[in-house]
């Protein structure tokens, strides 16, 4: 009688077959996770960076509302606004600084730092040249 010895048709995977496959996967799932925590920390950026420019807005107008005279006796004297108080903004700091440009003229500044993770940021900064 004769035997058969050729390997049946659905044997299933090999062990090399498996391993393969295995480091396949994991290569893409390592790729999909790194770009979903960039995403996640570009987000977060942006959003940082729209409250400060927000808050570097709100500095100006504030400035910009009061009348000149009472302006220019911050001349000098930053004003230093921290957001301790307040959930959304707690970790920005804002700075206005006014200088004299001459008696009819003066530069508003305004400059919002924020902390991330326990590092300082970029800061946002906007000038503005305020008339009599």
């Amino acid at each position: 009688m004769k035997r058969n010895l050729s390997k049946p048709k659905n044997a299933g995977f090999s062990f090399i077959e498996v391993l393969i496959s295995i480091t396949i996967l994991s290569l893409v799932i390592v790729g999909v996770l790194t770009m979903t925590t960039v995403h996640i920390k570009t987000n977060n950026f942006a959003l940082h960076h729209t409250k400060a420019v927000q808050l570097a807005e709100e500095g100006v107008e504030r400035m910009i509302r009061l009348d000149y005279e009472t302006a220019r006796s911050f001349i000098g004297n930053p004003i230093v606004d921290a957001y301790d108080a307040m959930p959304k903004y707690r970790e920005f700091t804002r700075t206005v600084s006014i200088a004299d440009v001459d008696e009819d003229n003066v530069t508003i500044t305004v400059q919002v730092r924020w902390k991330t993770q326990g590092l300082n940021s970029n800061p946002v900064t906007m000038q503005v040249l305020r008339t009599r």
